[in-house]
């Protein structure tokens, strides 16, 4: 179902002046990085000093949330070039740091994704989430972000800051 949704995607996308100027791969990455400056204005928003917050004990802290997020990224695209997981983690618990890991995670993504090839969206790989195409990697990876991003604004919420506005 997934695959026919994004046929139609760009089957649509395809009649508008923007896909005549940019294929997919550059679309794609136009996305990731408006996902990057959205995930970094709602990490920079949280007090350095509310980092560690959680809304539970069950949940991850704000901090957690972002590093998640970000790692998710190197984790899900690494199966695009074979790669066995290895998500790397930043370089210290601060604000500073943790928000240098997120720009950097999705600059590793962007490049990945600006490198691919057609018949790499195309292509069957298999990862622990099952079978599924470079295009279905490619979603789920910005999914997986918008999911964590969305845990993380609720973070801000409790803490009575209003988050950034979306930004598509």
């Amino acid at each position: 179902m997934r695959k026919l949704a994004f046929l139609f995607l760009f089957v649509g996308a395809s009649l508008t002046p923007a896909f005549c100027q940019e294929g997919p791969i550059q679309i794609l990455g136009k996305h990731f990085k408006t996902s990057e400056e959205f995930t970094l204005k709602v990490a920079d928003a949280m007090p350095e000093s509310d980092y560690d917050f959680k809304l539970t004990p069950a949940q991850m802290s704000f901090r957690e949330q972002m590093i998640h997020l970000s790692q998710g990224l190197d984790y899900i695209l690494s199966g695009l070039s074979g790669e066995k997981p290895n998500p790397p983690k930043p370089s210290s618990k601060s604000k500073s740091d943790t928000e240098a890991f997120i720009r950097s995670s999705y600059e590793r993504a962007i490049a990945r994704i600006s490198n691919l090839t057609p018949e790499q969206l195309h292509k069957s790989y298999t990862s622990e989430e099952g079978t599924m195409t470079g295009i279905d990697l490619v979603l789920m990876a910005l999914d997986h972000s918008t999911h964590h991003r969305a845990s993380a604004e609720m973070y801000l919420r409790a803490k009575g800051i209003t988050p950034p506005t979306y930004e598509f």
